[in-house]
C-alpha cells in the first residue's frame, strides 16, 4: 500500500478479553471501526496459549495532511503528535503517553497496566509518517530472479 510522504498513518491493536464471541466483539468495536474508517482491519480470536484473551483487531489507520495548510508550516513532529493525540483521545488513552522516536517521524504509545487501556481494548498504537510503521518499506519487492522457484 502507497502513502503520500505526509501521511500519519497507525496501527491500533485491540484486544477486548472480557468477549466471550466474534459477535460480541465487533458490535463493541463497530462504532470506532465506522469513526475511524480504517484501510485495512483484521480480527481473530486470540490463541490459548497466548497472553490475550477474547478477540484482537488490528487496524491501519490513516490520516492526511491537514487540509489548507502546507507541510512546511509544522514541523514534522507536529504533524505528527497532532492526529496522533487526536487518534490516543478517542480511544481513551494518554495522549502523553506517546513517544516519539529520534527523528520526530514515528513513534509508539503503548499501554503497560490493563488499567489504564481504552474502552476499546487499545493497548497499542504505532505511528509513522509516510509509511506502514509495521511495513515500512512498503509490500512490493523487486527480485532478480525469474520467480520460478515461486511456482
Amino acid at each position: 500500500m502507497r502513502f503520500s510522504p505526509d501521511d500519519v498513518v497507525c496501527r491500533v491493536a485491540l484486544n477486548l478479553g472480557w468477549v466471550r464471541t466474534a459477535e460480541e466483539a465487533l458490535r463493541a468495536w463497530l462504532p470506532l471501526v465506522s469513526e475511524l474508517r480504517p484501510v485495512s482491519m483484521r480480527f481473530e480470536e486470540a490463541g490459548p496459549d497466548g497472553l490475550r484473551r477474547g478477540y484482537l483487531a488490528d487496524l491501519l489507520v490513516v490520516f492526511p495532511p491537514p487540509e489548507g495548510g502546507t507541510a512546511d508550516s509544522r514541523t514534522a513532529r507536529d504533524r505528527l503528535l497532532t492526529p496522533v493525540g487526536e487518534l490516543a483521545r478517542r480511544l481513551g488513552l494518554d495522549p502523553a503517553a506517546f513517544e516519539v522516536d529520534e527523528d520526530g517521524l514515528g513513534g509508539a504509545l503503548n499501554v503497560k497496566d490493563e488499567q489504564d487501556g481504552s474502552p476499546y481494548g487499545a493497548y497499542l498504537v504505532l505511528a509513522l509518517t509516510g509509511a506502514d510503521p509495521l511495513n515500512p518499506e512498503g509490500e512490493q519487492a523487486d527480485y532478480d530472479d525469474t520467480g520460478e522457484d515461486l511456482l
